[in-house]
């Protein structure tokens, strides 16, 4: 069983059916139109109540971490109850319940001020520098994620997701050609990266964009996550027909 938080949003959505060939818990704080699959269960929870985040990863072998305020200009009281005591819950909960893998959806905003300076490419090992309060809270992310893969039997990757916009969007901005990750490249890295054999992990989730902004070496040594889908190339394909 594989719980997906912020099932409901825009990459929760779309992420189900490149699980298809799990057993998948989505929660949500609402999910009144979600039609469950036959491999699907719902259950409505707040990630900000523990004793909800409990009873969802109960019996789940791993958790794909997505809810939480995707919103770059939110405030910090905004953020806290999902990006901080939500996050909290998550992580404490899939450890009191046994559970392998925890993959934790970060953001490239925990970099952000480096690609403000145009500091490229950019490596997953480098320094944090968040360029607003959200990427602060998934910066604590990444670093909560570490202490439970050394204090519990928690294994835990971290992505830093790119620019996701569904299907078939992309927009003809330079900036996030460098940064789009395509439908398909989302389901190889969620794949990857529930399987990977690995302990705890950043890494960095686009697609395989010319140009690249970021290095993805470390995502396809590891997680063995092996995009294939080229922005450029896309955008190219589209203005030519």
């Amino acid at each position: 069983m594989v719980l997906i938080t912020g099932a409901a949003g825009r990459i929760g959505s779309t992420l189900r059916s490149a699980l298809s060939q799990y057993r998948l818990r989505l929660t949500d704080r609402d999910l009144s139109d979600c039609e469950p699959k036959p491999n699907e269960e719902i259950l409505e929870a707040d990630l900000a109540d523990f004793a909800a985040m409990r009873q969802a990863v109960e019996g789940c072998d791993a958790v794909v971490h997505l809810g939480g305020n995707p919103s770059p200009s939110a405030t910090w009281w905004d953020l806290k109850g999902p990006n901080v005591d939500g996050l909290y819950n998550v992580f404490e909960a899939s450890r009191q319940a046994g559970v392998r893998r925890l993959v934790f959806a970060s953001t490239n905003h925990v970099t952000g001020m480096l690609d403000e300076r145009g500091e490229w490419p950019v490596g997953a090992q480098g320094p944090i520098a968040p360029d607003s309060l959200y990427g602060v809270t998934k910066a604590l992310g990444e670093a909560m994620g570490r202490y439970y893969s050394e204090n519990s039997d928690l294994s835990v990757v971290c992505l830093r997701i790119g620019w996701f916009t569904g299907e078939h969007q992309l927009l003809d901005n330079e900036g996030w050609l460098r940064m789009w990750l395509s439908v398909p490249d989302l389901g190889r890295l969620i794949n990857a990266s529930l399987t990977a054999d690995v302990r705890f992990g950043i890494y960095y989730g686009v697609s395989a964009n010319t140009p690249m902004r970021y290095d993805m070496e470390k995502a396809r040594t590891e997680l063995g996550y092996e995009p294939i889908d080229d922005s450029s190339k896309l955008l190219a394909d589209r203005t030519d027909g």
